[in-house]
């Protein structure tokens, strides 16, 4: 078992010699979704008041939804978040960018 596990960065290596170009780059843009997705999701888990309750729909690079519990214990339904960095993370409707503020980042941004 121990041979086979040692052996899968070889048989990887060789996996990825045999793809195309388009491939690799299908491949790269896939990778860098998914970093974007988890740094979006560490940024806004940063500021909920129950970070382990949060759950997350429609994620798209650093922009989303999220459901989480407030300090009542009680989930208080999907917002959009856009999450730039640990210190900007907006949700829609919280009070730091006007609706059409939000809507204007949002399409800018998450589309």
């Amino acid at each position: 078992m121990l041979k086979l596990i040692g052996m899968l960065p070889f048989f990887l290596l060789l996996a990825a010699c045999g793809q195309s170009e388009a491939e690799k780059a299908k491949s790269a843009a896939a990778m860098t979704e998914i970093r974007s997705q988890r740094m979006a999701r560490e940024f806004v888990t940063g500021v909920l008041k129950d970070p382990g309750s949060a759950e997350f729909r429609d994620q798209r690079g650093f922009c989303g939804q999220v459901n989480s519990k407030n300090s009542f214990g009680g989930y208080v339904g999907f917002k959009r978040f856009i999450a730039a960095s640990t210190d900007m993370v907006v949700f829609e409707k919280d009070g730091r960018l006007s609706s059409s503020e939000f809507e204007q980042a949002w399409s800018k941004l998450c589309h």
